[in-house]
């Protein structure tokens, strides 16, 4: 059977993460730093899922709340509940669905993770890093060429956090290749503009950034970049051309365009 067309129980992970409605941002974003993931899920007393809470949302509302004054540090999360900020728009599926579904869900909205719920109970989560360890079983011999996004949206080592922030949330992507001399160096993602929170504005990107990444050949098989994605806890892979000239990105909404279309 395809990899695709296997049921997303195969490959969700249970329990899942998740925090209480009424408890604080500040809480939501030691829980994700702790556990290293992009969003939780929201549930209420009985346990049932209301809302799910991301780091899009958090640095969204910090932005706000810090402003634009230029000795104002990054990011400013209030004293407000979680449930004031979340998003209540929960895309879901069964444990029956095939991957195919699950992963189109992701492409459609964006999102790195749908929950898996069973008669109206949460009993999984399926992420983009599942997706891969499928196309890795699958062995999907594609070039990534075929399914980066391209171009890749950058920022210099040198520039400011507080102008790396604020591309992240006017590209609407999640993370951003660091330069030098037009060579990838490092990553500024959501999670590194919500570790700076504190940080003068002005500090620089160098100072912050994340070298979790892959630089590999455009041509290297979708299956191999995926195996190594998955291994390393990398989230993007850095595509260079025979120049040694970035040409894209594959992130884990492009792995998830991959399973969506079946391969």
């Amino acid at each position: 059977m395809s990899n695709f067309r296997v049921s997303v129980d195969h490959y969700m992970s249970s329990p899942v993460h998740s925090v209480s409605g009424g408890e604080t941002l500040e809480t939501a974003r030691n829980r994700l730093e702790e556990l290293r993931i992009s969003s939780l899920a929201v549930t209420d007393g009985s346990g049932q899922i209301i809302g799910v809470i991301s780091m899009t949302d958090l640095i969204r509302v910090g932005r706000l709340q810090a402003g634009s004054l230029p000795r104002s540090s990054l990011l400013t999360l209030p004293n407000q509940s979680i449930e004031k900020v979340m998003s209540r728009d929960v895309v879901t599926v069964q444990p029956a669905d095939p991957m195919a579904l699950a992963a189109q869900r992701m492409v459609d909205g964006y999102f790195h993770r749908v929950y898996v719920q069973e008669r109206n109970r949460l009993v999984g989560v399926l992420t983009t890093r599942d997706v891969m360890l499928a196309i890795r079983d699958k062995r999907v011999r594609q070039p990534i060429a075929d399914w980066m996004s391209s171009p890749a949206f950058s920022v210099r080592a040198e520039e400011p956090i507080s102008i790396a922030t604020e591309r992240l949330e006017k590209a609407h992507v999640s993370g951003l290749v660091v330069l030098e001399n037009d060579w990838p160096v490092g990553l500024y993602t959501q999670r590194e503009a919500l570790r700076s929170r504190n940080q003068s504005r002005d500090t620089q990107v160098e100072v912050v950034m994340s070298g979790a990444m892959l630089v590999l050949s455009q041509k290297t098989p979708l299956y191999r970049a995926a195996a190594q994605v998955a291994e390393l806890l990398v989230r993007r892979v850095i595509a260079i051309d025979d120049n040694r000239k970035i040409s894209g990105i594959l992130t884990g909404i492009d792995f998830a365009r991959v399973a969506a279309s079946g391969g």
